[in-house]
């Protein structure tokens, strides 16, 4: 008897310190990849992870960053602050900051076989970077302003987002390029460009403008002041 109680402890313990190494290697697996933004910078700028992993960004600049990836985009982060996104189909997803397009970094998520996924996901995945709203364009407002068309096609889009905040802050723009403002946050914002003004967009309209001559733009939303401000770069 005492020989299989101590076969039976055996295994037992065997048991215990088996499943602590798998418990450690799952752990190890599901933990999130870390990227820290630092000097206006991604670091590391491209990273790997496994299907259902996770990465987060940490914001160690004082200036407020975004992430704007696989389609979405976070909050706004100040110093300290971090976002969270888990990938869990393979293929590679380029991603920037909502707030600084020169900002840019790359996330590949390879499968257990090794492969990234098809061309076709990652260029989808690409062409989510140009902006936050990946919505089909909205019927434009009707009222006439000067150089406005709402009917031209839109080469270039700024979105308000995350209430009080154009993305691109930037945006640079050959002579004769039609932008077009789309909300998508929920409140009312008029764009004040120069003497020209937009009527009041409301959640998910928009209002286009067409940029004539080579100059700097600036613009406000004249419901929330210097506050909530931008600027078209025209070359």
């Amino acid at each position: 008897m005492k020989v299989y109680a101590c076969i039976y402890t055996l295994l037992a313990a065997m048991t215990m310190i088996l499943g602590a190494v798998i418990s450690s290697d799952v752990l190890a697996e599901a933990e999130p990849v870390k990227v820290d933004i630092k000097g206006y910078k991604f670091g590391p700028k491209e990273v790997t992870v496994k299907p259902g992993q996770a990465v987060t960004w940490k914001n160690l600049d004082s200036a407020s960053h975004t992430v704007l990836v696989d389609g979405k985009e976070s909050r706004r982060m100040m110093k300290g602050a971090d976002f969270k996104h888990m990938f869990s189909t393979p293929g590679s997803y380029p991603y920037q900051c909502g707030l600084h397009s020169s900002m840019k970094g790359v996330i590949n998520v390879v499968g257990a076989d090794g492969a990234k996924g098809s061309a076709a996901h990652a260029g989808h995945s690409a062409g989510m970077a140009m902006s936050a709203a990946a919505a089909p364009k909205k019927a434009a407002a009707t009222e006439k302003m000067p150089h406005a068309d709402p009917t031209e096609k839109a080469g270039n889009v700024v979105s308000i987002v995350d209430f009080m905040r154009f993305t691109p802050a930037v945006l640079t723009v050959k002579a004769g390029t039609t932008v077009v403002f789309e909300n998508h946050d929920g409140s009312n914002h008029i764009v004040l460009i120069g003497t020209v003004r937009s009527p009041r967009l409301r959640h998910d309209s928009s209002w286009s403008y067409k940029f004539d001559k080579p100059g700097e733009y600036g613009y406000i939303c004249s419901i929330h002041g210097d506050r909530m401000s931008g600027k078209i770069i025209v070359i």
